[in-house]
C-alpha cells in the first residue's frame, strides 16, 4: 500500500504509514536521517569503510522495530540509538576477530598427514608399542613417563620414586633395549 508523501509530513505519521505498509515513507525516513546516521556510526565504530554497512544493518533493524516503536520520544533519537548499538556491537566484534587473529595467528598451521603418511605413522606407532610390550616392566615405565607422557628427568623421578641419577642411567638403558626389540640400528 503507498500513500502520497505532503510536503512537511512528520517523521512519526511516517512511522505509522510505515508500519501500515508503506515502503515509501521508511525510505523517506532513511532519506531525512541517513547523513546524522552515517556521522554517527562512522563515529562510534571508528570505521568510515564501515560506516555504510552499519547504517544499513541498523535501518533493517529499525524497520524490524516500527511496532515496538510507542511514539513517546522522536523517532530520530529512537534511530539514531540503534545506529549507535549497531556501531558499537561492530566495533566491538571487530575487536575481538583482531583479537582471534593475533592469538591464532601465532599458532602454527600443520597440514594433516597424507593418507600413506598417516599409514606410516600408525604402522611405526603399533612397531613401538609391541616394541615396548617386550620390555621389562621398570624399562617401559621409565620410557613411558619420560618419552610418552613427556615428563622430565625430575618429574619422572618423583613418578617413579627413585633419583634422577637413576632415571638417567635407566633410560639410556632402556633406549637401547627398545632399539633392539625394534630391530634399529645403534648409529641411527
Amino acid at each position: 500500500m503507498t500513500y502520497r508523501l505532503e510536503p512537511g509530513t512528520t517523521d512519526v505519521v511516517l512511522v505509522t504509514r510505515a508500519r501500515n505498509g508503506d515502503n515509501e515513507a521508511f525510505g523517506e525516513l532513511v532519506r531525512r536521517h541517513q547523513a546524522a546516521a552515517l556521522r554517527l556510526a562512522a563515529a562510534v565504530s571508528g570505521s568510515t569503510e564501515e560506516a555504510r554497512d552499519i547504517v544499513q544493518e541498523a535501518f533493517v533493524k529499525a524497520y524490524r522495530a516500527l511496532g515496538h516503536f510507542r511514539g513517546d520520544v522522536p523517532v530520530r533519537p529512537w534511530l539514531l540509538r540503534i545506529v549507535a548499538n549497531e556501531a558499537k556491537n561492530s566495533r566491538r566484534g571487530r575487536t575481538r576477530r583482531a583479537q582471534r587473529e593475533v592469538r591464532h595467528g601465532t599458532l602454527a598451521v600443520v597440514p594433516p598427514p597424507a593418507p600413506d603418511e598417516l599409514a606410516a605413522l600408525s604402522m611405526d606407532a603399533r612397531h613401538l608399542l609391541d616394541s615396548l610390550t617386550t620390555l621389562g616392566h621398570g624399562d617401559r615405565e621409565v620410557l613411558v613417563f619420560r618419552y610418552v607422557v613427556g615428563l622430565t628427568e625430575a618429574e619422572t623421578a618423583i613418578a617413579i620414586g627413585t633419583p634422577v641419577g637413576t632415571v638417567k642411567s635407566r633410560s639410556s638403558r632402556a633406549l637401547t633395549r627398545l632399539r633392539h626389540a625394534m630391530g634399529v640400528e645403534e648409529g641411527r
